[in-house]
């Protein structure tokens, strides 16, 4: 092998070696065919998977439809009309992405039940009980995750239609058509980059969500499988189940790239033109739409969770333990993720940019768009043919310590941390380094005079991503934790199945407030 070869080769295998690992939690899936469960799938057949598959795709229309129509919405608003309050909302209306979707579910189960203050209201204005709209349906879900999920389209359509210009709009205005019309056949065509990236975003969190359904009694293919494990205590029918989702998950990928297209994000106008001041009915209707907006999304739902946690602070639970616990695993993913996502970075450079050792960085990062519920059967399935395959290991049981828990959570999130790590390496240029070194400064220096803190905001902002998200993350944690070690998002789950709204309400403030962090870097990435 000549040298030249073994540079390009090493980069290759230790890439291709870092992912692997990360990848087999979901390949060995597959595995779970040679292990048959003919008691439990006509079970699954029967009683199951057909309002658990019809619901998923229910939800999956519903939530694509609503978030659409509101992401798009406001995000062509605030990219093209001056509106009044339209500085405050352009940060507010991401604020609903802090708070995870099971939170703001229990939350409106609360205040809808029959005790609750909105159908107390409803029956002493002489409503009857039964004509009250029910929250625990495939509709109340769907409004209820739009309500978290809509960002992602704001975000990245709005980013799109400020780069997009005006030439577009105004030759469709000249050839004679409306405000509507050219919006649709123009402005909207341009941008379907965008939005369909932000929708497939929004697609991925339906089929990975777990908690708000789970609370909102609907059946999902999420729960199913969930329930096939501990229901039916079928971990090779759950992980056969869990296949069907990553087939599922694959044709969301593949209709998202056919869907992008060769389109580009925006036309050669690099600056946007200046907003169109929009006074009047029109101006308030925008406002009125987004205030409506935030407060379903943030406001109502932290407001619930603040004046549950007043009202039994005499007795607030104890949450201690699983806080300790969440910042532990945080922690770990953490430092875990950070350090592959720096190895998959350095590889890439240090292979100058090989095709093959960039695969082997995006293959591992596909994790993201598998449920943690999948991914939590396929860690368990691997790590406990592992204990079977290697008897020397002493009685060591991978399967139901953090082991298992850390390693669904770096496949879920390697890519999280991947992507700002690639970000933070766009701002060291080489010219930086190498002037450096013709000016004699040693590599040790080089790394800590200049590398290091050029690569800190980005280093940094990678880090709290994936604490956040940790932090967040509900069925990995909770199917494949040790028994008795909660973490605050377990604990919430915990609370809110027995119905005791209150008592998860003040553990819930504790994750709204990480989940803040995010969205206030985002927000800075947008000025």
């Amino acid at each position: 092998m000549s040298a030249a070869v073994a540079r390009t080769a090493w980069p290759r295998l230790l890439a291709w070696a870092l992912a692997l690992p990360l990848l087999l939690p979901a390949l060995w899936l597959a595995s779970a065919f040679a292990t048959p469960a003919p008691g439990v799938w006509p079970h699954l057949f029967a009683q199951v998977l057909p309002a658990a598959v019809r619901n998923t795709l229910a939800l999956l229309g519903l939530i694509a439809a609503l978030s659409m129509l509101v992401g798009v919405g406001l995000a062509w608003a605030s990219a093209r009309y001056d509106y009044p309050g339209r500085r405050l909302f352009d940060w507010a209306l991401v604020l609903p992405m802090a708070l995870p979707g099971y939170v703001v579910a229990f939350v409106y189960v609360g205040l809808t039940d029959y005790a609750g203050p909105l159908q107390s209201a409803w029956r002493a204005l002489g409503g009857a009980p039964s004509a009250f709209p029910e929250l625990r349906s495939v509709p109340g879900a769907a409004l209820v995750l739009s309500l978290v999920l809509y960002p992602y389209v704001f975000l990245i359509v709005r980013a799109a239609f400020l780069r997009q210009g005006s030439a577009a709009m105004d030759a469709a205005r000249s050839l004679g058509h409306g405000p509507l019309s050219a919006f649709f056949r123009a402005a909207l065509p341009m941008a379907r980059p965008a939005w369909v990236a932000g929708l497939s975003l929004v697609l991925l969190e339906t089929l990975a969500d777990f908690g708000a359904v789970s609370i909102l009694g609907v059946d999902t293919l999420a729960t199913a499988i969930y329930k096939t494990w501990f229901g039916l205590y079928s971990l090779p029918a759950a992980a056969q189940l869990a296949c069907a989702m990553v087939a599922l998950v694959a044709l969301v990928l593949v209709l998202e790239r056919i869907g992008r297209g060769r389109g580009r994000h925006a036309g050669p106008q690099l600056m946007p033109p200046p907003r169109r001041p929009l006074s009047g009915w029109r101006g308030w209707a925008v406002s009125a739409l987004a205030l409506a907006v935030v407060s379903l999304g943030f406001l109502v739902p932290v407001a619930q969770l603040l004046a549950w946690s007043w009202q039994s602070r005499a007795t607030l639970p104890e949450v201690g333990v699983p806080a300790l616990n969440t910042a532990l695993l945080a922690a770990m993913a953490a430092a875990l993720v950070l350090a592959i996502a720096l190895a998959f970075t350095l590889l890439g450079r240090r292979g100058g940019g090989d095709r093959i050792v960039q695969a082997a960085g995006f293959t591992a990062g596909l994790g993201y768009a598998v449920p943690g519920t999948v991914l939590a059967v396929g860690a368990m399935w691997l790590l406990v043919a592992a204990e079977r395959a290697m008897p020397w290991l002493g009685g060591l049981a991978l399967s139901s310590s953090l082991v298992a828990v850390l390693l669904a959570l770096s496949v879920r999130f390697l890519r999280v941390g991947h992507e700002a790590t690639e970000s933070a390496f766009q701002s060291l240029r080489p010219s930086l380094l190498e002037s450096a070194r013709v000016l004699g400064v040693p590599a040790g220096a080089r790394l800590r005079r200049i590398v290091l803190p050029l690569l800190r905001p980005g280093l940094v902002a990678a880090l709290l991503l994936v604490i956040v998200e940790t932090v967040k993350e509900l069925p990995a944690t909770l199917m494949l934790r040790p028994f008795g070690w909660d973490t605050l998002a377990v604990r919430i789950y915990g609370y809110t199945t027995e119905g005791l709204w209150a008592q998860a309400a003040w553990p819930s403030l504790w994750l709204c407030l990480v989940g803040l962090v995010p969205v206030w870097w985002l927000v800075r990435q947008q000025r």
